[in-house]
C-alpha cells in the first residue's frame, strides 16, 4: 500500500437511478467504479428513521482526486438538485493508501495534471483526519435485529442511513469470529452522522446486538471529508 491524495466517494440514489450516477461521476474523472444495490429490508418505521421514500437504493462507488471529488460535489447539488431531500445522498472519505494498482489507473486519468501519486511499493504514515465533522458508522449485523438495532440507532441520534443486503462467501456451518456468529445471511448497516453523535450512535448498535442476541456487534466509523444531499 502507499500514501495518495486520493478520496473515496460514496452516492446512495433510488434504485434505478445508479447507471445515470455512475455516468455522472465518470464524467467528473472518478475511476474504479463500484455499484452496490441496497435492499428494502426495513419497515416502514425505520424508512421513517432512514429519511427515505423508496426502500431500495443504490450505493456508487469511486475514487478520484481531492480536487474531482471535490467537483463532482458540487455538481451534484447544481446539476442533480442533491441540495434538495430526497435526491440522493453523497459524501468523501479521505484514503490513508491505495495499491500501486489503482495509483497506476489515476495517475494515467490525471496525466495531464499536477498529481503527485507515489509509484513505489513502501508504505508512508499519514495523520488520520481527527478533525472530521461528520463518521460514517458502518456496522455488520444479522438480519432478524435490523428493527431494535435501527430503533436503538434512532434514539440514539440517528438521521440517515442505508441498509446493504449480504451474504457469507464460505457456506457450511455458522463460525464464530470475536464472539459473532458467522452465518450467510447478513446486513451492513451504514449511517452518516455528526461526529458528536457517533460515539452514542455506535453504543446504542452494541448493546442492542449484545441484548437481543447475545453476542458481540462489529462495527466501525470512519472519518468523512464532504456531505451532500443530507441535513445534519
Amino acid at each position: 500500500m502507499i500514501s495518495s491524495p486520493i478520496r473515496w466517494t460514496g452516492i446512495i440514489v433510488d434504485r434505478g437511478k445508479g447507471n445515470r450516477v455512475a455516468a455522472f461521476v465518470k464524467k467528473y474523472d472518478h475511476e474504479i467504479l463500484l455499484a452496490v444495490r441496497g435492499h428494502g429490508t426495513a419497515s416502514s418505521a425505520i424508512m421513517d428513521c432512514l429519511g427515505l421514500d423508496e426502500p431500495e437504493k443504490d450505493l456508487v462507488l469511486g475514487m478520484a482526486s481531492v480536487e474531482h471529488s471535490r467537483k463532482l460535489l458540487e455538481a451534484l447539488q447544481s446539476e442533480l438538485e442533491f441540495d434538495r431531500p430526497g435526491h440522493g445522498i453523497a459524501f468523501t472519505i479521505p484514503l490513508s493508501g491505495i495499491s500501486a494498482a489503482a495509483a497506476g489507473q489515476l495517475k494515467g486519468l490525471y496525466k495531464k495534471e499536477a498529481l503527485t501519486v507515489p509509484t513505489d511499493s513502501k508504505k508512508e504514515d499519514i495523520s488520520m483526519n481527527d478533525g472530521a465533522k461528520y463518521e460514517l458508522v458502518a456496522a455488520i449485523i444479522n438480519i432478524d435485529v435490523i428493527n431494535p438495532v435501527m430503533e436503538a440507532a434512532r434514539k440514539a441520534g440517528c438521521k440517515g442511513g442505508t441498509l446493504l443486503k449480504a451474504r457469507e462467501l464460505e457456506s457450511g456451518e455458522d463460525k464464530k469470529l470475536f464472539g459473532l456468529t458467522l452465518s450467510q445471511e447478513k446486513s451492513i448497516l451504514l449511517i452518516l452522522t455528526p461526529n458528536s453523535q457517533k460515539q452514542s450512535i455506535l453504543r446504542a448498535i452494541c448493546e442492542t446486538v449484545l441484548k437481543e442476541t447475545g453476542e458481540h456487534a462489529l462495527a466501525v466509523s470512519l472519518p468523512v471529508e464532504q456531505v451532500e444531499g443530507i441535513q445534519l
